[in-house]
Formats: C-alpha cells, sequence, structure tokens
C-alpha cells in the first residue's frame, strides 16, 4: 500500500513543451532506453500529437466518474478520468512521489511491500520500476462506482500506460494503490489519484524524492486497458519493457483517436 507522502513539490503544471529531454542518470541509464522525446520522428505519431488528442478527448461526454477524485498532493476534489478511446482511460494530476517496495529508501514512511509484483512474485522497485498508482477499492462502496474503479475496467497489476509531463512521454506500469478507505492511520484515500515511483518521477525530470519531491499538477496518465497490455517481466528489466511499448502504444492510440 503506498504510505502518507510529504507533500512539499511547488506547482508545475506546465503545458507541453517541445524541448530536448534531461539526460537519465540513474543506475540503470545504460541499458535503459531514454523518454521519448515529444518532437521525434521516429513514431507516426508524435508524443506531442497524441497528448494533444487525448486532452481534446477529455470532455464531460467521456468522463468516467460522476464524482471527482483527489489531487494527491493539493488535496483539492478536481481530477476526473475520460475514456479517451475505447479501453483507454486518462487523468492529468499530481505526481506524488511512491518509493515503497524492494529498493531500500530514507523515507521514514517507507514499507516493502507493493500491491503487485514482478513476474517472479518480487516486490517492486520503485527505483528502477516506472509505475503509477490507483485507489485500491470503490470509496463509495458501490458498483457501478461513482469513482473511476480499476476493477470495473479491465485494468490489472502491471497494466501498461502512457506518462506525459512537459516535453517527457514514458512508459510505465501498474504496481501499487492507495488504500481503502477503512485505513485510519494515515490521509490516504482511495479516491486519490497522482501519485507514481521513484523511477516514474525520474524520468519525467520530476524531482524524484520520496520525502520532498513530486509535482502538483500536469502530469497526464494514459492506461490501456485489457490483458495485452499487461507488462512482464522481473525488476531489472521492467523498465526497459514498459520504454519499449512507448512507439506502439503512441502509434495505437494516434490512430484509434483519428489524428
Amino acid at each position: 500500500m503506498s504510505s502518507p507522502r510529504t507533500l512539499l513539490a511547488a506547482a508545475a503544471a506546465a503545458a507541453l513543451a517541445l524541448t530536448v529531454p534531461l539526460a537519465i542518470k540513474n543506475a540503470d541509464a545504460a541499458t535503459t532506453p531514454p523518454a521519448v522525446d515529444a518532437d521525434s520522428a521516429a513514431t507516426s505519431f508524435t508524443p506531442a500529437q497524441v497528448l494533444a488528442g487525448v486532452k481534446k478527448n477529455m470532455t464531460t461526454a467521456k468522463k468516467v466518474n460522476s464524482k471527482p477524485h483527489i489531487n494527491t498532493m493539493t488535496r483539492a476534489q478536481n481530477v476526473n478520468v475520460y475514456q479517451v478511446t475505447s479501453g483507454v482511460f486518462a487523468y492529468t494530476s499530481s505526481l506524488a512521489v511512491d518509493d515503497d517496495g524492494s529498493d531500500p529508501d530514507p523515507d521514514p514512511d517507507h514499507q516493502g511491500e507493493t500491491t503487485f509484483q514482478d513476474s517472479n512474485g518480487k516486490q517492486l522497485a520503485a527505483h528502477h520500476v516506472p509505475f503509477y498508482v490507483l485507489g485500491d477499492d470503490c470509496w463509495d462502496r458501490k458498483s457501478p462506482c461513482p469513482h473511476f474503479f480499476y476493477k470495473e475496467h479491465h485494468i490489472k497489476g502491471r497494466q501498461f500506460a502512457l506518462m506525459f509531463y512537459q516535453s517527457k512521454c514514458i512508459g510505465a506500469i501498474f504496481g501499487d494503490t492507495q488504500t481503502g478507505n477503512d485505513q485510519t492511520t494515515s490521509d490516504n484515500d482511495s479516491r486519490e489519484l497522482g501519485e507514481a515511483s521513484v523511477k516514474s518521477a525520474s524520468l519525467l525530470g520530476i524531482p524524484s524524492s520520496g520525502t520532498t519531491g513530486g509535482v502538483d499538477n500536469g502530469v497526464t496518465v494514459v492506461i490501456f486497458s485489457g490483458s495485452a497490455w499487461v507488462v512482464n517481466g522481473s525488476n531489472s528489466n521492467l523498465n526497459a519493457n514498459a520504454q519499449a511499448l512507448v512507439t506502439k502504444a503512441l502509434d495505437s492510440l494516434g490512430s484509434s483517436m483519428g489524428l
């Protein structure tokens, strides 16, 4: 389960800027595909084009939730989820840094477990695996859920998503969940949207400390539902496997939205 985060990041809801990504200086950078540049010519549809198409489809008519979600960093109840095309769901919110899992971390709230594991049953490594976080139950205890609840939309552990922030676009997997409404030891709430792993933040150029990192807004997560988009692998290669799907996902999404 995700633990509470110290919400100290400054607001950074910047518009999409076409700039070259910063160099990635993580321990596994030598074998890690870099974040895709927004004006890259390597795909039929650039990240900038696809993100513009996603935002165009984030309309009231395509909203999935009937009650708003909570921005994890700011606590504002202003986050919505949209079905931008068949089987693809998108939201824009914060990035609060989740440092849970098998990697050690100095955060006093660090927990050694993540909701989902790698293909070998090992807890995910937040410093090595880019993952995003969703609520772990329907806060309303109703079906269908008035809030976006992943189990109602064919979304499972290690489900692939594109994550966009400013000029960056990366691949990520569903790795951890916000605690349910029966927890009394923290402010965490399953209605929250806007948390992702240390590795996700690092790849997106966002301060990645579990205690002082994160950003208040401007991160768009686009989730591809269905078994074909579940990413397999170990902590050592899940990042590479997720980045290898970015081109396919951009092209699939661009085509399905008619760009």
